[in-house]
């Protein structure tokens, strides 16, 4: 019966995989497999539902960048190119959209990491 009830779950995992795009979307869903997984074993008890919050900390933590800048340099990359006619012009907008994500990632990311090292040292 667990067999089959992991096997579903991967089967959902592949299909909601599929069809999600951003970030923390993709990263939950591998959280919760990892969960079903560690909870499948049996063996672990309570180590499998504090491994599952590790995991979706860690997703909040890193998707947060990923997702955010991607909505950022996306919708400026979608005006900058308008209607895609003139392919000059996109080309640019393509450039101008891959600096955006890495100044934008770059900043986050640092931004991101001052906060945890703020959190596990206070008063830094």
């Amino acid at each position: 019966m667990n067999t089959i009830t992991v096997s579903l779950a991967m089967v959902a995992m592949l299909v909601f995989s599929a069809s999600a795009t951003p970030c923390s979307d993709l990263c939950s869903a591998e959280c919760a497999l990892a969960l079903q997984a560690c909870q499948f074993s049996g063996t672990l008890g309570d180590l499998c539902a504090t491994e599952n919050n590790i995991c979706q900390k860690d997703c909040a933590a890193s998707c947060n960048c990923v997702d955010s800048c991607a909505e950022k340099c996306g919708s400026a990359f979608t005006t900058c190119k308008g209607d895609g006619a003139d392919l000059l012009k996109v080309e640019s907008c393509s450039l101008n959209f891959e600096v955006c994500e890495t100044q934008c990632g770059t900043q986050c990311e640092m931004q991101t990491y001052n906060e945890a090292v703020k959190a596990l040292i206070p008063g830094v």
